[in-house]
């Protein structure tokens, strides 16, 4: 007598990333919706340029870097090892987070290393970031 054997049928794994893709499109989406634009600095700095939004107005603090590397602060030079001390001293507890925040105005062509110190000050200093781009006409 012979008996039969049965063999299970071996699945392919099927994995489906079309939610994937739907969740970084929403994110693509709402990163383009939530930025927000303000106008040039006083200072000249050859900025990225993007074609989204309005510009806003100006924020109190703000911090701009050369193409050769310097640091501005409301328009007074800062060294970079002073960044952090005078950021936190426009920046007290007890403001919102729209009196917090600071715009960052960085030459296109500025190191990653300036921009990055004046990112660390700003998180340092508990403030909120603000990048500024200028807009494509």
């Amino acid at each position: 007598m012979r008996m039969k054997v049965y063999r299970r049928k071996r699945r392919t794994p099927n994995m489906s990333f079309a939610s994937t893709s739907d969740i970084a499109f929403l994110l693509i989406i709402f990163f383009a919706l939530a930025g927000k634009f303000t106008k040039t600095s006083e200072k000249q700095v050859n900025l990225p340029t993007v074609n989204m939004g309005e510009r806003t107005q100006v924020r109190d603090i703000e911090i701009v870097i050369t193409k050769e590397g310097l640091f501005f602060v409301n328009g007074m030079k800062v060294e970079a090892e002073g960044l952090k001390e005078e950021v936190e001293a426009y920046i007290t507890e007890d403001l919102d987070a729209e009196a917090r925040t600071v715009v960052l105005r960085a030459d296109r062509d500025a190191s990653f290393g300036a921009v990055s110190a004046a990112v660390e000050a700003v998180n340092q200093a508990d403030g909120y970031l603000e990048l500024a781009v200028t807009h494509k006409d």
